[in-house]
């Protein structure tokens, strides 16, 4: 059961601003937002991440197909100014590239708490990527540098070796382990709660085979988010997936021991189902919390991608979140409807509302909101 519903008074207090809010997300429908990152297209287009990333488990830098994709296969909203950014180029030489990402947002939060709408202007990521090969197309050298919002921090820096047998490649550094679907939205209950998103990583090895329709994604690494170790024990992290037709089915797995006693295991499938334009999307995942405490909790979330002539991408998408399986009526949801589009091949801006559901003492997650934004990325 979700969360006790809202108070009806309150509901229709905010009601006038939520109407504006919606209106102007219609007006931007030409304007959406879409993070290229997004795993939606790869599941559309029937690619791994590493067809497009330079990391194979996705995220970060796009690599020499993943560039010439947003040049080829779309039709950006502004024909014109695309023409002009098409002699673009991030690669300095033969051997180093550079990438980036910057997003900056406009987010306007209502809360039941506050009859008064809150607005705000913001910096969502800003990433420089480098990419040195020392051998083409075997032995390179990878570093994600965090620039924004917080300040200067390293996301990943590895070596990587590939094109060993069977399409199968090594890692070995600091990075962002596979597990689930690498969403952009690090606020969603799968990542959020998982621990797997864009501000955890951690230091170790990584270990890939992809050959023809199959991807298998395994890391062994400290297991403490990329401080220093402090136990003799590992975690454990697997992804592996296998593309049929329009689907692809997939599953996750990860263990880890701290010098603390508590041990925490995920697991839990996902996948997705193309049916011409639309795009069905979806995870789920249980966490396992052992030691003085046990805990156990469920997420869950499930995306309907529509693509409209090679821009443009309706999205609505469903977060749930149950914190205690012990506990009756706890649980949180989270409803995100949204347009995106391709403004440039490197550049996009969006809009999307989101509507949370939580236990009523818990206002951060009653609060709706209404998010604007401009993506620039090569």
């Amino acid at each position: 059961m979700i969360a006790q519903s809202r108070n009806t008074e309150t509901s229709n207090r905010h009601r006038p601003s939520i109407l504006l809010s919606l209106a102007a997300v219609s007006l931007l429908i030409s304007i959406s937002q879409m993070a290229w990152s997004e795993p939606y297209i790869a599941f559309r287009e029937g690619l791994k991440c590493s067809a497009c990333h330079v990391n194979n488990t996705g995220g970060g830098m796009r690599n020499g197909y993943g560039t010439l994709f947003t040049q080829t296969e779309l039709t950006p909203l502004l024909g014109s100014l695309s023409d002009q950014g098409y002699d673009f180029t991030a690669d300095l030489n033969g051997s180093i590239s550079v990438g980036s990402d910057f997003m900056a947002v406009n987010e306007t939060t209502f809360s039941e708490a506050d009859s008064d709408a809150q607005n705000t202007f913001g910096i969502e990521s800003g990433n420089l990527y480098f990419d040195v090969r020392l051998i083409p197309d075997r032995l390179s050298v990878y570093i994600d540098e965090t620039v924004a919002p917080s300040g200067a921090s390293s996301r990943e820096a590895f070596l990587l070796l590939e094109g060993l047998p069977n399409d199968s490649y090594i890692k070995a550094g600091r990075m962002l382990l596979p597990y689930g679907i690498r969403l952009w939205d690090d606020a969603s209950f799968i990542r959020q709660v998982s621990g797997f998103n864009y501000d955890n990583q951690d230091v170790g090895v990584e270990f890939g085979i992809e050959p023809s329709n199959v991807s298998l994604n395994v890391a062994l690494s400290n297991g403490t988010q990329g401080a220093r170790d402090d136990n003799t024990g590992k975690q454990l992290s697997a992804a592996g997936s296998v593309f049929v037709r329009n689907m692809v089915l997939g599953g996750s797995f990860s263990r880890n021991k701290t010098a603390r006693g508590v041990e925490r295991v995920l697991f839990g499938p996902f996948g997705s189902a193309r049916f011409g334009p639309a795009t069905l999307m979806g995870e789920v995942d249980w966490i396992s919390d052992s030691g003085a405490v046990e805990e156990e909790q469920f997420t869950a979330y499930a995306s309907i991608e529509y693509w409209y002539r090679q821009a443009v991408n309706f999205r609505v998408a469903f977060d749930y979140l149950d914190p205690f399986e012990e506990v009756e009526e706890d649980e949180r949801s989270r409803l995100t409807v949204g347009f995106d589009a391709f403004l440039t091949p490197t550049l996009t801006a969006g809009a999307y509302y989101r509507l949370e559901e939580s236990v009523p003492q818990d206002t951060p997650g009653n609060t709706d909101g209404l998010v604007l934004s401009l993506h620039a990325f090569f």
